[in-house]
Formats: structure tokens, sequence, C-alpha cells
């Protein structure tokens, strides 16, 4: 602002610059007089060069100017009206601007604070919705992997190759199979008629009458009756059960409902493994720990050295893993 003198009403002058002659008339330097008003020299420029603005409001620059005032011996309340005729409308005008200003900026503060509230909203709801799509493709995961272990299952057949059976398979093709592999390990067809057939050919070559199925019988069944009763009697001695050597362990398995299994002993040598249909019974010894792998475990029984064997608490949904004589 200038320093020239300012309509004020009937003094015609300033207020600064009436302070400021009065100072210098006091033979008093800037440094003295903020020394005596406890203000910086800065702000005691100000107040001698009209510069009311640059204070902090209205209100503290009529405080200063009464201070002035009274230190050098001026009429405090004639300076302060005169200072009030002075600002005029432009006093109030400056209220306003710097009301307007810290308006504006609490509205800066609050728009900032919701635009951050809503980036944590947004971040959440991502997080939310990632957790839900992981957590439903692991089930989904689950639920194939436990379908593919029961939908089907690999049978090893006696020539080494691998059979792949489903258990929803027809009966009439389980027993096929059944059939094959008996006549893949016998070298004799199960049929009846293809067993009468080689007879009557080898009859009629001789000139012979062919056998019946049930002379044939009859012959087989007479070395039989001539066997001694020493015989007999070792033979029964041979089926009665032995010790079982120290670290073999002997398990029978009964199957209530079609069970895929997996027996490996302790060596990791695979004792017995494939499907086994309602009501058979299987009977395998091996070095102990017998690790048995059940697809179906709730339609199986064990009995382990002649004890049953609880495993209830190793079945997991319908397959079970045992370790029986560990």
């Amino acid at each position: 602002m200038s320093d020239a003198p300012l309509a004020t009403g009937a003094q015609g002058i300033a207020v600064g610059h009436i302070l400021r002659d009065a100072r210098v008339a006091a033979g008093w330097t800037v440094s003295e007089v903020a020394k005596k008003l406890n203000l910086t020299p800065q702000v005691v420029e100000f107040i001698e060069s009209n510069q009311f603005e640059r204070l902090h409001g209205t209100t503290f620059a009529r405080g200063y100017i009464r201070s002035y005032a009274k230190v050098l011996g001026l009429d405090a309340s004639l300076l302060a009206k005169q200072f009030d005729q002075q600002m005029g409308s432009a006093g109030d005008m400056l209220n306003v601007v710097q009301s307007i200003d810290h308006v504006g900026e609490a509205r800066r503060i609050s728009r900032g604070m919701l635009q951050f509230s809503l980036f944590v909203a947004f971040l959440i709801v991502i997080a939310a919705a990632y957790y839900i799509w992981q957590t439903f493709n692991t089930v989904a995961s689950d639920t194939s992997s436990q379908s593919a272990v029961f939908d089907r299952v690999e049978v090893e057949r006696a020539d080494g190759s691998v059979h792949v059976q489903t258990l929803d398979e027809p009966e009439e093709q389980a027993l096929a199979f059944v059939l094959e592999e008996n006549t893949s390990k016998e070298g004799v067809p199960l049929d009846p008629d293809a067993a009468v057939a080689p007879l009557a050919v080898d009859a009629e070559e001789k000139g012979t009458q062919p056998q019946t199925l049930s002379t044939a019988t009859d012959q087989l069944a007479e070395p039989t009756a001539q066997i001694s009763q020493p015989e007999i009697t070792a033979v029964k001695k041979q089926q009665e059960p032995t010790q079982l050597l120290a670290g073999v362990g002997s398990a029978q398995l009964s199957f209530v409902n079609d069970c895929w299994l997996r027996i490996v002993d302790a060596d990791g040598k695979e004792i017995s493994s494939g499907l086994k249909r309602a009501g058979e019974q299987l009977s395998v010894t091996g070095k102990a720990p017998l690790d048995v792998h059940l697809g179906y475990a709730t339609g199986v029984s064990i009995i382990y050295n002649g004890e049953p064997v609880d495993f209830s608490s190793a079945i997991r949904g319908a397959t079970a893993r045992i370790k029986l004589g560990q």
C-alpha cells in the first residue's frame, strides 16, 4: 500500500502516518517501539504504512493501534475511531474474504476425506469379491477331484495292460472282464462246450466212443478216491494257519460294496490293487506295516492278524488310507 495520506475523516491523515510522525517526534526507532509493544519490527512497519490487511484481521489491527497510541501518549480511543472510519467497508470486505477462504479450505479437506473413504471402500469390495471367487474355485476343484476318483478306476490285468473301468459299468461287462482275466491266467476256456469238443475229436481219431462230460469227470475223480489217509492228514496240516514270521502281517478284507484298493508293504512292494466287487474277500500277507488305500472305505471290513480293525477315524469323504501293523 502507498504511504500517501488516505481520506480518513476530519483529520485527513491516515492512522499509520499519525503514529509514525509521533514516533519520529519522540525520537524512537521502530525497534524500540516494537520492543515496548512486544511486537516484531515488521508488524510496526505494517501499521505505520497502513498495510492493515497484512495483519491478523481488523480486530488485531485495532488493538495494535490502541497500544501504539498509548505508548506515544496519544488518544487511543480517538485513533481507534479514526481507524474504523479509514477502514470502512474495506475492512468488512477483508473479513468476508478471509471467511470465504476458510470455508473453501474446509470444503477441500472434506472433499479429500470423501474421496479417500470411497477409495478404501472400493478396495474392500474388490478384496471381498476376490476371496469369494477363490473360495468357490477351491470347492469346485475338490468336488471335481473326488468325482474323478469315484467315477473310474484303473485295474491292472495279468498280462501287464491297464483296464480303465467305471463304477457304473454294467454287471455283464464286469463279468466279461473277469472271465477274460481267468482265461488269460489258466490258459483254459471256461465254456463247457469248448471243453468237451477236444475230447470228442480225440475219440474219433482213435476209433473209440467219445466220452461224455460226466464220464470224464468220474475218471478225474477216481485218483482222488485212491489217496491214502496219511496224505489227507498232511493236506489238512498244510491248510492249517501257520505262525507268521516277525515283522510280517496278514490282513483279510471283506467287501460289502464295490471298492477300488491298493496295498503296499513296508518295502514299497505292491501286494494287491484293483477293483473288488461286493461280496468278495481278499487275504494278503506282507512285511508290516501294510499301507492300504481304499476308494470306498465305508463298504469294507478289515481283520489284521486275527483282530478286527476300526479305521472309521481315517475315512475322509469316502476314501481312507490305513497303516496296518504300524
